[in-house]
């Protein structure tokens, strides 16, 4: 406690001199119109151990971002989750003016589809609809150097497979209006449906293979995630005088095959008053779930007692002074639990930039926290192979601190270089879950194709990382990220599945108007896995991506992409081989 007083009156003290003066320009903000019209990227071909898009990362520090179809420079001084090894790059935001659809397959059986429409589009409002399915129907090569159990060949002296079924499909339609320019009020709903196997290694596997059992690959491999999102909002686009308000309310279903349903209803309350000095803020975000379980279902529920309805109500009360050469936010984060949760959780939000000279160099401080609501609809976006009956407790960040430094080195790069430790209450690691079988009138514990999930009482995390980006006119953008977590627990030998090293390196490069390449290479290492009772260490994950685009005529372009380039044989998660070298080509239509 001691220390943390002491980081928070450094943290304020560093920052005082800012109130002197006024300036809105404390930020580093850089948009780089890269191209003008919409170019898709190529999406991966075939691992579908992934989502099929990248989520934004929330951070306090500005990001460098770069429009239409390059990865955006970013990074947070955080521990930060596996890497969806399928996204190296991101999907391309659609123009506006223009139908798309786009087509495309590969090898391992994968198909691709998209089509956005702008159904309405005038001065005030539009409607638009997004529609995309990506399907793999391939099988995955189980690699023996990925196991410390030796696996032998199949009866008919194949390499062991399994099926990898994979076919997701999402619809999202959205709606906008402006209010008397200054207003907005929108509106969404969308959906999504993944239906996969569970198609990893399992004890099971390696008794069929190695002739101790029959085994039977029925529809019991088979799942499905149904999600669905409504959400209506009203917001001013800027200050409307002294005052600025957002309030949004969202509802989330989730359902599976098992019959489980959860329903969220997510309320978000936000308001802001300026002066001539600062700003004052409240953020109210309230969950209220409720679940429903089956009374009866073929699927053995065990975990029934942490599967309570219940509410959360977070409150961030904040206070913001802008001067001459940075800004300082101070606040607190509060999150009260109802039925389950904390009842009471309360840590400090307090973040400052400095100027320490315009356009070239900021440094940045934060001691902060945070409350993590881990309902089933995020949970199962994060591992969807978490067991249908693991109700994930929430997260609880009591203290967060980091600072780093973001400097313009040269003319075109940007670097950004950061450390920080946190401690975190309750953290959560995802483990092979086990279920008891009968076999031969003998009851054994074998590990399945689902996850379960082991807590840690209290864990410490160091995390440091560093950023380079390089940006050329609008011909070449390049970006360099490497992280490094490590852990400090108690109950457990590793942060299971979670790697200590990450790098990731992206260039896209436009050698004509009409012709793009992409080059991507995403490594993951310091990874062990929890087996039973031992822990092994998994492969490092390296994987090397290369893309291209060409637009043929105004209203058509090809694409291709390879991926897992080296072909080499690693895991998105212990069980789970991802595929070989795959590509996907196809073409996009503009109309």
């Amino acid at each position: 406690m001691r220390r943390l007083f002491i980081i928070v009156g450094l943290t304020s003290f560093g920052a005082m001199g800012m109130l002197a003066q006024e300036s809105s320009d404390t930020l580093i903000e850089r948009n780089v119109d890269v191209v003008k019209e919409y170019n898709p990227v190529i999406k991966d071909a075939g691992k579908i151990n992934t989502m099929p898009e990248i989520k934004p990362i929330e951070t306090k520090k500005a990001a460098t971002s770069y429009s239409v179809w390059t990865t955006p420079y970013d990074v947070q001084a955080s521990e930060i989750q596996p890497l969806d090894y399928a996204t190296a790059q991101p999907i391309a935001s659609k123009n506006h003016k223009q139908h798309f659809a786009r087509l495309g397959g590969g090898n391992y059986g994968t198909i691709l589809g998209e089509l956005y429409t702008p159904i309405v589009q005038k001065q005030n409002w539009n409607i638009d609809l997004d529609l995309r399915n990506r399907t793999s129907l391939g099988s995955v090569k189980i690699s023996e150097d990925n196991y410390t159990i030796p696996l032998e060949e199949s009866c008919d002296g194949d390499p062991l497979k399994s099926k990898a079924f994979d076919s997701d499909t999402k619809g999202k339609l959205d709606f906008a209006t402006t209010i008397r320019r200054n207003k907005e009020l929108s509106a969404f709903v969308e959906g999504e449906y993944d239906a996969f196997r569970y198609y990893g290694y399992d004890d099971d596997m390696l008794e069929h293979f190695n002739h101790f059992s029959n085994y039977s690959d029925n529809e019991d491999f088979k799942q499905h995630h149904l999600t669905l999102d409504a959400n209506a909002r009203f917001r001013t686009k800027e200050f409307a005088g002294k005052w600025f308000y957002d309030l949004q309310s969202t509802y989330q279903l989730y359902a599976n095959r098992d019959d489980l349903k959860e329903h969220t209803i997510f309320t978000q309350l936000g308001g802001q008053f300026r002066s001539d000095r600062y700003t004052i803020g409240l953020d109210i975000d309230m969950h209220n779930i409720f679940l429903n379980i089956p009374e009866e279902s073929d699927y053995a529920f065990d975990n029934r007692d942490n599967m309570n309805n219940y509410t959360m109500l977070k409150l961030k009360p904040h206070v913001i002074f802008s001067g001459e050469i940075g800004k300082m936010n101070i606040g607190i984060k509060a999150a009260f639990g109802i039925g389950q949760g904390k009842k009471g959780a309360v840590c400090p939000d307090i973040s400052g930039t400095i100027k320490l000279k315009k356009d070239v160099a900021y440094l940045y401080a934060c001691v902060t926290g945070d409350y993590e609501v881990k309902n089933y609809h995020a949970m199962m976006r994060e591992n969807k192979y978490l067991a249908p009956d693991v109700r994930v407790e929430d997260t609880y960040t009591p203290i967060d601190v980091y600072a780093g430094v973001r400097v313009k080195i040269a003319k075109r790069v940007d670097m950004d270089v950061y450390g920080g430790y946190k401690i975190i209450n309750n953290p959560y690691f995802f483990v092979n879950k086990y279920r008891n079988r009968v076999v031969n009138g003998d009851t054994i514990s074998v590990m399945t194709r689902q996850f379960d999930v082991v807590y840690e009482k209290n864990a410490g995390v160091f995390n440091a990382g560093m950023s380079l980006a390089y940006h050329y006119k609008d011909r070449l953008d390049m970006g360099l990220n490497v992280v490094v977590n490590k852990w400090a627990l108690e109950k457990n030998d590793y942060a299971w599945q979670r790697p200590d090293w990450m790098v990731d390196y992206h260039m896209n490069y436009n050698v004509t108007k009409n012709f793009r390449l992409n080059l991507g290479y995403e490594f993951e290492g310091g990874r062990y896995a929890k087996v039973g009772k031992e822990a092994v260490k998994m492969r490092n994950a390296h994987n090397i991506s290369f893309g291209a685009d060409y637009k043929l005529l105004n209203w058509l372009d090809i694409f291709a992409r390879l991926d897992n380039m080296i072909n080499q044989p690693y895991q998105s998660w212990y069980g789970y081989d991802c595929h070989g070298f795959n590509f996907l080509a196809g073409l996009s239509f503009f109309f």
